[in-house]
């Protein structure tokens, strides 16, 4: 574990996130999935574009979430949501807060309270940064599946990867987005 002590430290240790990959779709057998350092590209992508659009958002505040929100898997890796019944509660949440504690221990207090922030989920904003993030999960699983990646399928059945934060913009996406997939899956039979 490398001591944080200044900015290029730092700096050098987020390069590793694109080697980083997304673990559900490696164990759900796709090929060169997506890096964490990607998802976040996209997540901010789509905070970025969708924060335009909705009222009473601080967009800043919520690019920023979007920035830190998975930066903990720098140090524990991307921990599917499988791992979580074989560790005892709340074990991934404590490390993952230890992580942020030393990745950003460079930066001001305030940057490492983003990421606190995005796990509260309390703020519009970490609302929507969770729902950004589950949105472009889905998506990701319908280019995939467009692909012709497989085995995918557990995903578009879990409840729990389709919040939309309260917000009638990301609930109208997921419903066009399960239609999109309703249609191709029709005209595929």
């Amino acid at each position: 574990m490398q001591d944080h002590g200044d900015l290029l430290e730092l700096f050098l240790e987020i390069q590793n996130l694109d080697r980083i990959p997304r673990m559900g779709y490696l164990l759900s057998g796709v090929p060169d999935p997506e890096s964490v350092s990607e998802h976040t590209w996209h997540v901010a992508f789509l905070v970025w574009v969708l924060s335009e659009r909705i009222p009473d958002i601080d967009r800043l505040r919520a690019l920023e979430i979007a920035m830190v929100h998975d930066l903990a898997e720098l140090r524990i890796g991307d921990l599917p949501r499988t791992a979580s019944h074989y560790l005892p509660d709340g074990a991934k949440g404590a490390g993952e807060a230890a992580a942020i504690e030393e990745i950003l221990a460079p930066l001001p207090t305030d940057m490492r309270l983003l990421w606190k922030e995005y796990q509260a989920g309390e703020s519009r904003e970490a609302r929507l940064v969770k729902a950004c993030d589950k949105l472009q999960m889905m998506l990701k699983v319908q280019v995939y599946e467009s692909q012709g990646g497989a085995g995918l399928s557990r995903f578009w059945e879990n409840p729990d990867n389709f919040p939309d934060g309260g917000f009638p913009l990301i609930e109208e996406i997921f419903k066009q987005l399960r239609e999109r997939r309703s249609r191709q899956a029709s005209s595929s039979t």
